[in-house]
């Protein structure tokens, strides 16, 4: 993944996962590995939260589209790396939300 470009978005709005009964499995402690870090990954990343939340459904059984799409957060992540939350130490942050931005308050 070190070589791969960065995307600008962790999932296009043309994707639709289902099932995909028909496709290859993946391994699936190798995707239940990757799913839980990007689990734990989103109490500072919540840009992240919806898309790993739809890929978390497919545990049980991961196809190859499942898998792209994991990979595909992946490369947003790199690309987009300065983004996140930031819990002071001591503080106690209030989290101010609107449609255009997310604002940490102390």
């Amino acid at each position: 993944m070190d070589t791969t470009k960065e995307t600008s978005t962790p999932m296009g709005t043309s994707c639709y996962l289902d099932k995909n009964e028909s496709r290859m499995e993946v391994n699936q402690t190798i995707f239940r590995g990757m799913i839980c870090s990007l689990l734990y990954l989103t109490t500072s990343r919540p840009d992240i939260m919806q898309v790993v939340c739809v890929c978390a459904r497919f545990q049980a059984n991961p196809k190859e589209s499942h898998l792209t799409i994991v990979k595909s957060i992946l490369k947003y992540l790199k690309g987009f790396a300065c983004f996140r939350l930031r819990y002071p130490l001591g503080a106690s942050p209030s989290l101010i939300g609107s449609m255009l931005t997310m604002v940490v308050v102390n």
